[in-house]
């Protein structure tokens, strides 16, 4: 089995490099963040299933980056002989948003010009966020709307608000060939000096409706503690993006994914999810 030590080895012969571990970093949710010397930051996973998209995710970085979108450039990406895909980024000044109190109305709108560059990005993908997000609301993609149902309670009656607002939907074409970034919430933002100075995790990056990345934002505002109105920027920025068959559907499908996620880990994390999607629905029925 890897670990970190390892997996800095092995590329160091893979890429005739001395990089050496420095520290852990703080920033995004789900996966660890290295610093190591040189100016680089090393991310990797054990899960061997996520090599392709990390590999595909490296192209999808290049384009994004040519378009001026403000995410650390990868400088090599791998996988270890026992199958952990890694990358290496560059190492980029500023500071993991850990209080959406810290997301402005300046910094929302930064964030709202970087997913306008996402427009018309990937017009060629087989990560496909909008097929996605039409399956778990319309076609009982890997049973995940029907596991939130069956949390009773709460879960499942915002389950059932949302399936009512996306029920007229169904049918309606969604844009995609925008680049998603498909995790953007404030976890993975980096700000300096009243400035976002980088994305991270872009490992889920793949194609759809930029729409998709507004709305995580606003579910994100909501629910983190962004000041007032910070969500409503968002939404209406998603819904000038994707109009509103994709806005409905794509909060839909968010609120299932984080509903799930959230799920038995702390009372006050599910609470805190429920409140973000309710929020989002008023502003979306607004």
């Amino acid at each position: 089995m890897d670990t970190t030590e390892s997996v800095v080895a092995e590329l160091n012969v893979a890429l005739g490099t001395d990089y050496q571990l420095v520290r852990r970093l703080t920033g995004g949710l789900q996966s660890g963040a290295f610093e190591l010397t040189g100016g680089a930051v090393l991310k990797w996973t054990d899960n061997p299933d996520w090599a392709p998209r990390v590999h595909r995710a490296a192209d999808l970085v290049r384009r994004a980056r040519a378009v001026g979108y403000p995410t650390p450039e990868w400088l090599a990406v791998g996988t270890t002989a026992a199958g952990s895909p890694y990358q290496l980024q560059a190492f980029v000044t500023g500071t993991p948003v850990r209080d959406g109190a810290l997301v402005d109305e300046s910094i929302a709108r930064q964030l709202i010009a970087a997913c306008e560059l996402q427009r018309d990005l990937v017009p060629d993908d087989v990560v496909n966020w909008s097929g996605y997000v039409h399956g778990v609301v319309f076609e009982g993609w890997d049973g995940l709307w029907e596991r939130v149902r069956e949390y009773g309670g709460e879960p499942a009656d915002l389950i059932e608000r949302y399936g009512v607002l996306c029920r007229p939907y169904r049918d309606h074409p969604l844009p995609a060939d925008d680049l998603v970034h498909g995790d953007l919430n404030i976890g993975n933002l980096l700000v300096a000096d009243g400035l976002l100075t980088g994305i991270i995790d872009f490992e889920a990056a793949g194609s759809g409706s930029r729409a998709y990345d507004l709305v995580s934002l606003a579910a994100s505002a909501a629910r983190d503690g962004a000041p007032d109105g910070i969500d409503e920027l968002f939404v209406e920025a998603a819904l000038r993006a994707g109009g509103r068959a994709a806005v409905a559907v794509c909060a839909a499908s968010i609120y299932a994914s984080v509903a799930e996620f959230a799920h038995g880990r702390a009372v006050v994390m599910e609470e805190l999810v429920a409140a973000g999607a309710r929020r989002v629905l008023e502003l979306i029925d607004a």
